[in-house]
């Protein structure tokens, strides 16, 4: 529970390399949101099939991941579950595909950490 008495906003983290995963959570608990990590895309299909507590928005880090990312993110979309794409790198081609399949934006690495929080809550708001 938070100060306010609300329970935190649950954040859908994927990401398949680790570390990444254990920073973007420990950043995001600090800033006083829950996450759910996934390294893999099974990972991910379980996560988003748990419904035992809902998940609120997800970061999604299409790098290292192949063409079925975005069926992820067509999940994500029909769950009505806000999301962020994060690249490795500008694309005119990533951004359109990320908007396509239901982004609600697209960040490229490396993150401006301190601009996340407020990117995730105008995601959630």
């Amino acid at each position: 529970m938070t100060e306010s008495g609300q329970t935190p906003a649950r954040i859908l983290l994927l990401n398949h390399n680790l570390r990444n995963l254990q920073l973007l959570a420990e950043y995001l608990g600090k800033e006083g949101f829950q996450t759910l990590s996934a390294q893999d895309l099974a990972q991910f299909d379980r996560a988003l099939a748990d419904q035992s507590t809902p998940i609120a928005a997800a970061l999604v880090d299409i790098g290292g991941f192949d063409a079925e990312v975005w069926q992820r993110c067509e999940l994500l979309r029909a769950a009505k579950i806000p999301f962020l794409v994060i690249s490795p790198k500008q694309s005119a081609a990533i951004q359109q595909a990320s908007l396509t399949h239901g982004a609600k934006g697209v960040m490229v690495k490396p993150l401006v950490i301190k601009e996340l929080a407020a990117l995730i809550q105008g995601v959630l708001d």
